[in-house]
């Protein structure tokens, strides 16, 4: 059972995110207020900082920057779930979200995604 503090919503939106090593381009699969999982090629340890930059193209063109840390990865596609395998990543956990006005506007997308969803 997951213990997430959080609900995830399932999206598809890109990311920008950089670390000592790597600066990339990912998609996202899921987003909550506390976090999000990235299709990435290039993963990340779990501890390691990133900084994440993202908007929501057509939704609002609002820039959000956040600090995060790398929870835990996938280095290779692995399990399936409701019959898809589930790509490589990284779960990301947000330690901060600048401008301070961004983590409420990003849950009220959140909300608005789950009621459409």
């Amino acid at each position: 059972m997951e213990n997430r503090r959080h609900p995830r919503i399932n999206v598809k939106f890109c990311v920008d995110y950089r670390s000592d090593h790597v600066w990339q381009n990912a998609q996202v699969m899921n987003v909550s207020r506390g976090g999000m999982f990235v299709v990435a090629k290039k993963i990340e340890s779990p501890g390691t900082t990133l900084e994440v930059i993202f908007d929501f193209g057509k939704e609002d063109t609002r820039k959000i920057q956040a600090k995060a840390v790398v929870v835990w990865n996938r280095g290779e596609p692995g399990a399936v779930k409701e019959d898809k395998v589930l790509p490589p990543g990284m779960g990301i956990k947000f330690i901060k979200i600048f401008p301070r006005e961004s983590e409420n506007f990003l849950g009220e997308l959140i909300e608005k995604w789950d009621k459409n969803d």
